[in-house]
């Protein structure tokens, strides 16, 4: 959502934005505190570009009537508020005339603490079925570039670091590109019963075809790969199947 009193100064940053900054999707614009705060009851907003100065208001006036503030917020002025802005743990500061330097490095601020938000939420979600028996967990979501890939956990066969991310392979063939690293997937497939072989590598017990002694020792998959137990894992990797 985009907020200034002035059409100029909101046709010129969502200009900006949809040159500089393409996965920002603006869904709203408002003049004034009463438009704003119509748009934040009645929408779900993950960002928020908020000019300080509106009309003879305060942004702030606002946002102490607002109860629970779940949305990230970059402030946007003329004048430099920025003490009062960080009051309200904005992401980022922008004076004007924007900068298209500081624009992209604030929207990449705001991205990374969405994502932050998302798995914290992701995680909490996972820990109470967890401690839950009742209930099953069924899918986890995967961070990529694009967003999240929900995903069955027992639909997972095994995951590949690469670089500082991760290849995660399907039973259906897939291969998704998560944008975290594998000790992410580690942690976060722990309580799955997922086996690291490697430091490269994480596998599903579930998908198992055959384990091979020869070569210093692999598994293979359902799918027909072939994946390299490490030295320092094969002790362990033998004694979860009680091999010798």
């Amino acid at each position: 959502m985009l907020i200034d009193d002035e059409p100029s100064g909101i046709e010129n940053l969502h200009k900006l934005l949809n040159r500089f900054c393409p996965q920002v999707k603006v869904i709203a614009t408002g003049s004034s505190l009463e438009e704003a705060e119509s748009i934040i009851h009645n929408s779900t907003l993950d960002l928020v570009f908020f000019d300080i100065q509106i009309g003879s208001s305060s942004i702030f006036d606002l946002l102490k009537r607002i109860p629970e503030i779940n949305f990230e917020i970059i402030f946007v002025s003329a004048h430099n508020h920025a003490l009062e802005a960080f009051d309200y743990k904005a992401v980022d500061y922008l004076l004007k005339p924007i900068s298209i330097e500081s624009l992209i490095r604030a929207v990449n601020r705001a991205f990374t603490a969405i994502n932050n938000k998302a798995l914290t939420y992701h995680a909490k979600q996972v820990i109470s079925k967890i401690d839950s028996p009742q209930k099953s967990i069924e899918s986890i979501a995967i961070p990529t570039s694009n967003g999240y890939e929900m995903i069955n956990v027992n639909d997972i066969l095994y995951c590949i670091a690469d670089g500082s991310y991760t290849e995660i392979n399907i039973t259906d063939k897939r291969k998704i590109l998560g944008s975290k690293h594998l000790k992410f997937y580690v942690e976060l497939l722990h309580n799955f019963d997922f086996m690291r072989i490697h430091n490269s590598i994480l596998i599903n017990p579930k998908h198992i075809r055959r384990i091979k002694r020869t070569d210093g020792g692999s598994i293979e998959m359902q799918d027909g790969k072939i994946l390299s137990i490490s030295k320092s894992r094969k002790e362990d990797t033998f004694k979860r199947f009680s091999l010798k």
